[in-house]
C-alpha cells in the first residue's frame, strides 16, 4: 500500500490505530481509510513523503533485513 507522510494540525493529539501517539513533527504512515479520516476530520495533513525521510527509511530497512541475516 501506499505510504504518505502525516503531520497532526497544531495544538491536535492524533493516534495511529494501534493507539500510539502521532510524532508532532509528522511521520510516514499507510494511505488507508483511517488516515483518509483524520485528514478530512481536520486533525492531519496529508503529503508526500520528504526525500530525506523516504532515504532514512530505505536505510533503515536495508538495516533491519542485514540484522535478520546475520542473526540466522
Amino acid at each position: 500500500m501506499e505510504k504518505v507522510f502525516a503531520t497532526p494540525k497544531e495544538g491536535v493529539l492524533v493516534r495511529h490505530e494501534n493507539g500510539k501517539q502521532l510524532d508532532a513533527a509528522g511521520e510516514p504512515v499507510e494511505r488507508n481509510s483511517y488516515w483518509l479520516r483524520r485528514e478530512r476530520d481536520g486533525d492531519v495533513t496529508l503529503s508526500a513523503i520528504p526525500v530525506e525521510t523516504a532515504e532514512t527509511a530505505e536505510t533503515e530497512i536495508v538495516a533491519e533485513k542485514t540484522a535478520k541475516k546475520a542473526k540466522g
